[in-house]
């Protein structure tokens, strides 16, 4: 980017989004707006901007494309919906920035809805920025980016434009980091915008100069960010809109949202997200967030003179004060304690917000601490308060004063009581140390207090709990009353559904004839992974090559009954069939020989054939660049899936899959699917998994044809893997049985592309209906080398069949 300043797209003209894309105009890049709202689009022109009247004409040839739209709603559907949508039109290998504050569950979401697309090549950039209009204008905001490698090569020099030099956190942990660290940010946001309204009402209520008490907070240890950019707004009638209540109540349940979905107890936020939404009832949304005063200065005076016990006017200073410190303590605590929470760097966490919009000097102050105490693991028990230090019960005793006197006047503290409550709740309480499993239904356990000479940091007791990435997510009957009462109304929340299993399989083509249901009466409520994504065909990544089109052949059969002799092309590699195995022809001469792996006719027409049943011989079928018909008998495979599935929740080895209707012997039920990806990457994979030998049940080699001396390349690099994990079909939770009831087979449709082949799974018994569906994960053969390996670290078979080996690998 140093040469030549590429063309960039910018999707959303908000108050930040033309502070970002005027800068980038300014430092000499040539950039194409839009935006929903003319007159935006009339001042960008003016600003020396371009301008597009559809997303897809904003992105066309723009390597560069910059996504700072209001909602994740917005986001999708710029990307996604209808023939404007950008997506199809962003040239291969382009970087997207999504700068938008939204859920980090969304942005993962949509990188899979990326690759589902067919659109792996582009690179994503999980990047919400911090800092306001006017530092959006000059190129100085804080920005917080999760990604992949490539990603920040091609990324970092724009994220550079638009970032203060210091302020530009590369974030641990790709796509969904960056949104992580935003949300935590915004616990502090979210209540000290809140705070700075509650302490500037109280001292209305108290009868202070609003100038002075400003200036007595900037000048104090209640100093904070917020509080210094809201109150000056306050002193001038709410003007200029610099940011609505909107905007910060959507942030806001963001963060709530995730907290209920995670158990953690978002005590604070959850207050002030409560009266955002009394704001948005009064009509106030568009309105300036400074002019949230209002809710705690309307009811001055209704119920005639009141009068506080504090007296002169450094008296009632110091209540405002102590009910601004208590506050920002608390907030402090809480997010802190959910960044904690979240697996974010403290340390990075701790920079990005003391030099953010969540600064303040409570923060400066207690920070350190806390982030040590979570270090040496004394975060959830309580420590002394050091000579010198400030207790915690100093704290309450100040927040108790100053609410009591908001009682007297009948003013309105709902931060400061909820703090108070916080404080109280920490000095009377601790954690006892919990079972690991035990922590899933509860964020944090209390007991009597032994002392009352805690430090101020003690309140995080009762914020301190497990990782929610071991929660157990919604249960099954509220997500299935979610899907059935609320997903496919008008209303209905569009990200919500597109994570819903329910309404993925729904999605299929083949719902309505071979439903796919998913139960569990076992009592547990467990519910299916929520990063699980079902899908109906597999997901080439990009880096994984196919043959060049030139070397793609079908047959050119004349008739689907021609597909199934020694003349379909497809069937080339197929060895012919014995005289004994040759069982649907019927007497007289027969001028060709059958191969293909079928019977033709009769009860049995579309079952394997015993030769190929009792085999490891690979299927070779017609397929889409043949000349037949969908209809041909040797397209088993191709037309997809024969039987209902329901996946269900096993007793004692998760879930399991099992068929409503009774399977025959050499019946084709399913394949299974996932992200195909390079042998690396699968190793990758494994080396980043929690659990490695556990990654391994859902890859899956596609070795069939792997020959490192095989004159086609394809065939002579490692083998591609299938990945089920996180996205696949319903075999996916089939279960390993040691005497299975199916089998896997390799099947090639194009040949060109055999090392891409699929995984066809076939019945080789009858199966009753309601069965459980098992195969073998290794098909038999760890039996050859069964000595070979050291049993005491090799991974349990839990099958419990006679034929139990008693190991899986």
């Amino acid at each position: 980017m140093a040469d030549q300043k590429p063309h960039i797209s910018f999707i959303g003209l908000g108050a930040m989004g033309f502070g970002m894309a005027t800068h980038l105009v300014k430092q000499g890049y040539t950039v194409t707006g839009f935006d929903v709202w003319g007159p935006t689009l009339e001042r960008f022109r003016a600003a020396g901007g371009l301008t597009a009247t559809k997303p897809a004409e904003a992105v066309a040839g723009k390597d560069f494309s910059v996504f700072m739209v209001a909602t994740a709603q917005q986001a999708q559907a710029a990307l996604f919906d209808g023939p404007d949508a950008a997506l199809p039109a962003l040239p291969q290998g382009a970087v997207v920035l999504l700068c938008s504050t939204v859920p980090c569950d969304y942005v993962q979401s949509l990188q899979k809805d990326l690759i589902s697309a067919g659109r792996g090549d582009i690179l994503l950039v999980d990047s919400p920025v911090s800092g306001g209009a006017a530092r959006a204008a000059d190129g100085t905001l804080s920005i917080m980016a999760g990604m992949s490698d490539a990603a920040l090569e091609k990324a970092r020099p724009l994220l550079a434009e638009l970032a203060d030099p210091s302020k530009l956190y590369i974030v641990q942990g790709g796509i969904g980091a960056g949104s992580n660290m935003k949300m935590v940010h915004q616990v502090l946001a979210a209540c000290q915008i809140l705070a700075a309204s509650e302490a500037m009402g109280f001292a209305e209520h108290l009868g202070l100069d609003l100038a002075k008490t400003k200036d007595a907070v900037l000048a104090s240890d209640a100093w904070n960010w917020m509080f210094e950019h809201r109150t000056p707004r306050m002193l001038t009638q709410f003007q200029p809109i610099a940011s609505a209540i909107l905007i910060i109540m959507k942030d806001t349940s963001i963060i709530t949202a995730e907290a209920r979905r995670s158990g953690f107890p978002s005590l604070l936020t959850s207050t002030a997200e409560q009266v955002y939404f009394t704001g948005i009832g009064r009509g106030f949304g568009p309105d300036d967030d400074s002019s949230l005063i209002r809710l705690y200065t309307e009811g001055k005076g209704k119920m005639g003179p009141l009068r506080g016990l504090a007296e002169s006017e450094e008296a009632k200073l110091f209540l405002v004060l102590d009910l601004l410190k208590g506050i920002l303590l608390c907030s402090a605590a809480e997010s802190l304690a959910f960044a904690n929470a979240v697996g974010l760097d403290l340390d990075q966490v701790f920079e990005l917000c003391i030099n953010a919009a969540g600064g303040s000097k409570m923060l400066q102050t207690f920070g350190p601490e806390i982030i040590t105490a979570f270090r040496d693991g004394t975060a959830g028990k309580g420590w002394a308060v050091k000579d010198g230090g400030v207790g915690l019960e100093e704290i309450a005793e100040k927040l108790q004063v100053a609410v009591e006197e908001g009682q007297r006047l009948k003013a309105p503290l709902f931060l400061g009581n909820q703090a108070y409550n916080i404080t109280r709740l920490a000095l009377q309480s601790g954690t006892e140390a919990l079972a690991a499993g035990a922590v899933v239904k509860r964020a944090c356990l209390f007991q009597e207090a032994s002392t009352r000479s805690r430090g101020v940091l003690l309140l995080f007791r009762c914020l301190v709990f497990r990782n929610p990435r071991n929660t157990t997510p919604r249960n099954m009957e509220e997500v299935t009353r979610r899907h059935f009462f609320l997903h496919g109304r008008p209303e209905g929340n569009r990200i919500e559904e597109k994570k819903c299993h329910w309404c993925q399989i729904r999605s299929f083509k083949t719902h309505e004839t071979l439903p796919i249901s998913i139960v569990n009466t076992t009592g547990d409520g467990e519910v299916l992974n929520p990063e699980f994504r079902f899908i109906d065909k597999s997901i080439i990544s990009p880096d994984v090559p196919v043959a060049e089109d030139s070397f793609r052949v079908g047959c050119d059969c004349g008739d689907d009954e021609d597909c199934m002799y020694s003349t379909c092309h497809c069937l080339d590699e197929m060895a012919p069939d014995s005289d004994e195995d040759d069982d649907d022809i019927g007497p007289g001469p027969r001028p060709r020989r059958k191969r293909f792996a079928y019977h033709s006719h009769g009860v049995k027409a579309g079952m394997l054939r015993s030769r190929i049943l009792h085999s490891r011989e690979p299927i070779y079928e017609c397929h889409h660049g043949c000349s037949c018909s969908l209809q041909c008998p040797n397209r088993v495979v191709e037309r997809g899936r024969t039987v209902p599935l329901q996946i269900f929740r096993t007793e004692d080895r998760g879930w399991g899959v099992r068929c409503p209707v009774e399977i025959k012997k050499g019946q084709f039920v399913d394949r299974y699917l996932g992200e195909i990806i390079t042998a690396d990457e699968a190793n990758t994979r494994r080396k980043e998994s929690t659990v490695a030998r556990r990654k391994d049940v859902y890859l899956f080699a596609l070795d069939k044809f792997y020959d490192p001396e095989s004159p086609d390349p394809l065939l002579a690099a490692p083998p591609v893997e299938v990945d089920g994990e996180f996205m696949s079909g319903p075999t996916r939770f089939i279960n390993h049985s040691c005497d299975p009831n199916m089998r896997i087979f390799a099947r090639v449709g194009d040949h060109a592309d055999k090392h891409i082949h699929d995984l066809a799974l076939f019945a080789i018994r009858d199966i009753p209906k309601n069965e459980e569906l098992t195969f073998d994960y290794v098909d038999g053969q760890v039996e050859l080398d069964q000595g070979a390996n050291n049993p005491s670290k090799m991974t349990k078979c839990l099958c419990g069949t006679d034929k139990c080996r008693g190991f899986l690998w």
